[in-house]
């Protein structure tokens, strides 16, 4: 144990941190679109892929949608704009997205680091 770490805790004020968080999320962001919610297939900061999906949304369309998530016991609900990249039977929906506003890009991030567990 370090000297610093001695004044500091050992290390106990990370370990709060995390129990505080709450439990590891186990799914990505719920999408919702038109009123209807998604669970994405494929997630990434930046992108999804919703599969299957049945709205009236074609390629190369602009979107509105919602991003919902719990950092801990904290629901957060992000209004974000999107670009529709593909969309065919096979792909499903594929979707690129506006980061949202610094405050929520920052609490996604922290979700994201929760949920791959980094």
């Amino acid at each position: 144990m370090s000297w610093l770490s001695k004044f500091s805790g050992g290390g106990k004020a990370a370990a709060a941190a995390a129990a505080a968080k709450g439990a590891q999320p186990t799914t990505p962001p719920t999408i919702v679109i038109d009123h209807t919610e998604y669970v994405p297939e494929e997630f990434a900061i930046g992108s999804f892929r919703l599969r299957p999906y049945e709205g009236d949304l074609i390629a190369r369309q602009q979107f509105d949608f919602r991003m919902v998530f719990d950092l801990g016991e904290d629901p957060v609900d992000v209004a974000c704009h999107g670009l529709v990249v593909k969309m065919t039977p096979e792909t499903g929906l594929v979707a690129r997205y506006k980061s949202p506003q610094p405050f929520y890009e920052k609490k996604l991030m922290d979700y994201i680091r929760a949920w791959k567990g980094l």
